[in-house]
């Protein structure tokens, strides 16, 4: 399917996609046109990459509009109003539509589009993500502390790992090796996410000391899913140092 020249929504049907249910859709005017502006988990909602020129999932991209000064201001949310122009969730091809001034292109008009606007999603995205454990903690989906963390992937209890960057290496290792050993046999290893510093998930999360964490399967999860997901087309979820690789082999510490 060639990209719709004009950015309106391009839809591919799937079997699980229930059009008839109000709540999936958020209806807005754009140019005079309803268009579609849905949740990112709906699945078969594509729209055309600026950078690439290809039509992409939703759940992939990083919705802008342009304001009524002309600045580009990401919509993370999607639901800004005004007509949306979308760009790969990637530093990358971000900076390459900076560069080549594709925001202007796309609108065809001036727009003003900041250098630093890579750093600027990525900011917004780490704050989302630091707001959804914020939310799932509250709900009762979050395990804090070594040992319960241990115990909660040791069950399978544990989606994913949060591991505050400034960790201590001898907790952080024992954790990371347990969740290499849990991924080599029958179970999925948990993922894992090493973004946030130690004072940034206290804050977070309410907590005095959020070092070793547990995302488990709950409400949030897909959402989190999603937003770092896209984070990580920004930046690293996992510092090289860690060497951290999903399912290697490993022995599970005592």
């Amino acid at each position: 399917m060639s990209p719709n020249p004009n950015n309106d929504p391009v839809v591919t049907p799937h079997n699980d996609l229930n059009l008839s249910s109000a709540s999936d859709f958020e209806r807005i005017a754009e140019d005079g046109v309803e268009i579609l502006c849905e949740p990112a988990h709906v699945k078969g909602l594509k729209r055309r990459d600026i950078a690439s020129g290809e039509a992409s999932d939703v759940a992939g991209l990083i919705r802008f509009v342009i304001g009524p000064d002309g600045q580009v201001t990401p919509d993370l949310l999607q639901k800004l109003p005004g007509r949306g122009l979308w760009v790969k969730a990637s530093r990358d091809s971000l900076d390459l539509a900076v560069k080549k001034n594709l925001f202007a292109r796309a609108a065809k008009r001036q727009v003003k589009a900041n250098a630093d606007l890579s750093d600027t999603v990525c900011h917004l995205l780490r704050r989302r993500c630091l707001d959804l454990l914020g939310m799932a903690r509250r709900e009762g989906e979050i395990i804090s502390g070594f040992e319960k963390v241990m115990a909660a992937i040791r069950s399978g209890k544990a989606a994913w790992i949060i591991e505050a960057t400034d960790s201590a290496d001898d907790g952080r290792s024992k954790i990371l090796a347990l969740a290499r050993a849990v991924g080599s046999g029958a179970s999925v290893s948990p993922k894992v996410c090493g973004l946030f510093s130690n004072d940034e998930l206290s804050l977070a999360l309410g907590l005095e000391n959020a070092v070793h964490l547990a995302l488990v399967n709950g409400k949030r999860i897909r959402r989190w899913k999603h937003e770092v997901t896209r984070l990580s087309g920004f930046v690293p979820l996992v510092p090289p140092g860690w060497n951290y690789t999903e399912g290697a082999q490993a022995t599970a510490p005592d």
